[in-house]
């Protein structure tokens, strides 16, 4: 019985770990198996964009029947607008018959594929727009107008009416959209509050009408009106600074003057643009004899429609904002290759440079309000502290 016994725990023994060096290898194999050839599951799923309208049916059908030959799974589509030029046709404007037609081709071709469909809840990233939307449930933006009157005697007459106009600030319309504009957008204004206080003397009010406003180049007048007119649309030109050169605008003032912060609005070039003639560099420098310049605060960066800088005070006959060339930014990676002619855009550097507003203030103003009023998604607030 003994024998019997140790016979039989001999035999079980190698019969497990027969089986046990089996069912390690089939497990094995079928973990390599699936690095090789992942199933559908564990495949990838990619954000699909379309931009700007530029959709064809033989555009959806080479991305589709790419993403299928690399193994992707599904995607999710997101139709989205962020300054990309027209390169198809005709762009297919978002929900329009045309779009929808086209839509369905991309579900038809993908289902025949094997690929997963998902679809953003609305166009972009949000989801606050869509003709469902009134404007008075829409997203809203505050507007303001100043209007400076004599102190100490009554006042009979309206008061500056505030823009009225649908865009993302003050009368600045709606520049990038799809297609031909539609016979009106959506508005809606109502009032708020009106404020009345005392201006303090020697405030931006009148420094504007107290300065000399001139500027380099010929060939270009200057419009000092429109630097201070209140009108973000309509813009006055400056040359455009050439390699190694620079263009400015002047302030110059019977007696010194000081100066506490600088509001301007510029017409920058367009994010393809960029590329051919690059974006030039503003400065305010200050003088006492019109000759020789120092530097007071560099007016780059930012990205609201407006910016306001301030900065310690500083006192100077002269003031001049300097638009010093720079070279185009390399193109990115995607971009390499490509003749930017081809989308329309002028094959030398522009000849002027746009400018809308521009004021010094002699009382303080919040640096950066345009930033820190949310009228542009900042991500990081605390690099707007007051400049020193």
């Amino acid at each position: 019985m003994k024998r019997a016994w140790r016979q039989f725990s001999v035999a079980a023994v190698v019969i497990v770990c027969t089986a046990g060096v089996s069912l390690a290898q089939t497990s094995e194999d079928a973990l390599e198996k699936g690095f090789e050839n992942p199933p559908s599951t564990a495949r990838p799923r990619v954000w699909w964009h379309w931009m700007n309208g530029n959709i064809t049916r033989e555009g959806i059908k080479l991305d589709l029947e790419w993403m299928h030959r690399t193994g992707i799974a599904g995607f999710q589509n997101f139709d989205a607008a962020l300054q990309t030029p027209q390169v198809v046709e005709k762009r297919l404007v978002y929900m329009t018959p045309q779009w929808k037609d086209a839509f369905k081709y991309a579900i038809g071709l993908g289902d025949q594929l094997g690929m997963e469909m998902a679809i953003a809840g609305s166009p972009g990233w949000s989801e606050t727009g869509g003709p469902w939307v009134t404007p008075a449930q829409g997203m809203k933006k505050y507007v303001w107008s100043e209007t400076i009157l004599d102190g100490g005697k009554p006042f009979v007459g309206k008061i500056a009416h505030p823009p009225s106009t649908t865009g993302v600030f003050q009368n600045l319309g709606v520049h990038e959209q799809v297609g031909p504009p539609g016979p009106h957008l959506p508005e809606l204004y109502s009032d708020a509050v009106v404020v009345a206080f005392r201006l303090p003397s020697g405030s931006s009010g009148l420094a504007t009408e107290q300065a000399k406003i001139t500027s380099s180049g010929e060939g270009l007048e200057l419009d000092p009106a429109m630097l201070s007119d209140g009108d973000l649309e309509k813009t006055t030109k400056v040359p455009f600074p050439t390699p190694g050169s620079d263009s400015w605008i002047q302030f110059e003032y019977p007696t010194p003057h000081t100066i506490r912060a600088v509001t301007f609005v510029t017409k920058e070039p367009g994010f393809i643009q960029e590329f051919v003639s690059g974006i030039p560099e503003k400065t305010l420098d200050a003088s006492d004899d019109g000759q020789r310049f120092h530097r007071v605060a560099s007016l780059s960066g930012g990205r609201a429609p407006e910016h306001t800088i301030s900065f310690d005070p500083v006192t100077a006959k002269y003031f001049r904002i300097m638009f010093k060339h720079n070279p185009p930014p390399p193109p990115p990676a995607w971009a390499e290759g490509i003749d930017f002619s081809s989308f329309g855009l002028p094959p030398t550097v522009p000849t002027s440079y746009e400018v809308a507003e521009l004021v010094l203030h002699s009382d303080p103003r919040v640096n950066h309000f345009e930033e820190k009023a949310a009228f542009v998604p900042e991500p990081d607030l605390y690099g707007y502290s007051p400049r020193k």
